[in-house]
C-alpha cells in the first residue's frame, strides 16, 4: 500500500512538472509572438493621434481635428499624403529578422538614447453592441514602440516594442529600404505645403502691393455678389475693368503651394541668394476673417543660369523665395504662383488708362 502511494505521488509530481513545462513554453511562445507584433490594427481602426518623441524632449504631434483634418503640433495643417504614408506603414510593419543576441545590448542602448518613441491613439467605443452599434467613444492608446536607425544593409529598421527588451529588424514587405526617415520629429517634414486653397466665393478681399511700382498696386473686394476694384484708394469705374480677367484671378487661389520649406543649411543659402526687400506682397482675407499675407523675394540667378538669361537679367526665372505671415521662408515656383502675380493694368480693358485712373 505504501509503495502504491509512493508511485502515485511520483506520477503526480511528474505530471505537474510536465504541465509546468508546457505552460511556461506556451507562455514564452506567446510573449515572443507579442514582442513581434508591431502592426496597428487594420483600415477600420480610426487613428486620431500620433506622438513621436526623442530622448532630448523634441516632440512631434500629429492629431486629427473635429473636422477630420490632420494638424501638426496643433498649429499647422499636416501634409495629408505624408500622414497616409505613415499610417500605411504602421499597418504593415513586419519583423524581417531578429537582432542577434550578441548585438541586442548595443541596439537596445541606441534605441534608448537616440530612438524615437512612437505612440499611436485610436478612437474606440467603450461599449460594442450586436449589429455594429457602438456607444461612448473614447481615445485609447493602441500601440507604443521605439524606432531607431536603419540596419546596415539598408533594408529594414531597428525597432522594439516599448515594454519589451527584444529588438528586431523591421520592414514593410514589398518596399525597399529602411523606414527611419519616416519617423521624423522635424515639424517641416509634416507641414502641408499648401499656402492657400480658397474658392472664389470664400474670398472677401485681395490686396496686392508692388513696392517698386505703386501704380500697379490695387485692392479687390467682394461684397455680397458684387466685386469692386480699388486703385490708390479710389473705386475704379466698372466700365474700365475687364471683369472676366478679375473672375479668373479670384478663381486662382486654389492649391497654392511652395516647393520646399527652408531650414538649417537651406536657410543659410537663402540669406546669400535672396534679394531684399520683397518685390510683391499679396494679402488675402477669407470670408471667415482669416488673412494670409505672402511676400515674394527675388532669388539671385546662379552662374549657370546667367549663361542662358537675357543681358541685364540676374534673377532666377523659375523660383523665388516666399514668406507667409512673417513665418519661415520657402522656395516656391513662378509656375504655381504666376496666375496671381497680376498688376493693376492687367485688369483694365485699356491698360493705358491705368495712368489716369
Amino acid at each position: 500500500m505504501k509503495r502504491t502511494a509512493t508511485i502515485l505521488l511520483i506520477l503526480v509530481l511528474l505530471l505537474a512538472a510536465f504541465g509546468l513545462y508546457f505552460y511556461l513554453s506556451e507562455k514564452k511562445g506567446s510573449l515572443s509572438q507579442r514582442d513581434r507584433n508591431f502592426r496597428i490594427p487594420g483600415e477600420d481602426t480610426e487613428v486620431v493621434r500620433i506622438e513621436m518623441q526623442r530622448q532630448n524632449g523634441e516632440l512631434l504631434l500629429l492629431e486629427k481635428d473635429p473636422s477630420g483634418i490632420w494638424q501638426v503640433n496643433n498649429h499647422f495643417r499636416a501634409n495629408e499624403s505624408a500622414v497616409r504614408e505613415l499610417l500605411g506603414t504602421l499597418r504593415h510593419l513586419t519583423v524581417r529578422l531578429p537582432v542577434a543576441l550578441a548585438d541586442q545590448d548595443q541596439v537596445n542602448d541606441a534605441l534608448e538614447q537616440e530612438g524615437v518613441l512612437v505612440t499611436i491613439y485610436a478612437r474606440t467605443p467603450w461599449i460594442r453592441l450586436p449589429g455594429g452599434l457602438n456607444l461612448i467613444p473614447r481615445t485609447k492608446r493602441i500601440q507604443r514602440l521605439l524606432t531607431g536607425d536603419d540596419t546596415p544593409d539598408g533594408e529594414s529598421t531597428y525597432m522594439r516594442l516599448y515594454r519589451s527588451d527584444m529588438p528586431f529588424a523591421v520592414h514593410v514587405p514589398g518596399i525597399e529600404g529602411g523606414l527611419a526617415d519616416l519617423f521624423s520629429t522635424g515639424e517641416t517634414s509634416w507641414r502641408d505645403p499648401v499656402v492657400l486653397d480658397l474658392a472664389s466665393k470664400q474670398i472677401q478681399s485681395v490686396e496686392v502691393n508692388f513696392p517698386e511700382r505703386e501704380d500697379e498696386s490695387y485692392r479687390l473686394e467682394q461684397q455680397s455678389d458684387e466685386i469692386h476694384l480699388f486703385h490708390k484708394g479710389q473705386k475704379v469705374d466698372p466700365a474700365l475693368v475687364d471683369w472676366p480677367k478679375v473672375s479668373r484671378f479670384l478663381d486662382s487661389f486654389t492649391e497654392m503651394h511652395y516647393e520646399k520649406l527652408l531650414t538649417g543649411e537651406d536657410d543659410s543659402l537663402r540669406l546669400r541668394e535672396m534679394r531684399s526687400p520683397f518685390f510683391l506682397e499679396i494679402s488675402v482675407t477669407a470670408q471667415n476673417g482669416q488673412t494670409t499675407r505672402m511676400r515674394f523675394f527675388y532669388r539671385e540667378a546662379s552662374s549657370e543660369m546667367l549663361q542662358d538669361l537675357a543681358p541685364g537679367t540676374d534673377t532666377d526665372p523659375n523660383r523665388f523665395y516666399l514668406q507667409v505671415n512673417d513665418g519661415a521662408f520657402a522656395l516656391a515656383q513662378y509656375f504655381v504662383f504666376s496666375r496671381i502675380i497680376r498688376p493693376f493694368s492687367f485688369f483694365l480693358l485699356n491698360p493705358e488708362s491705368a495712368e489716369n485712373s
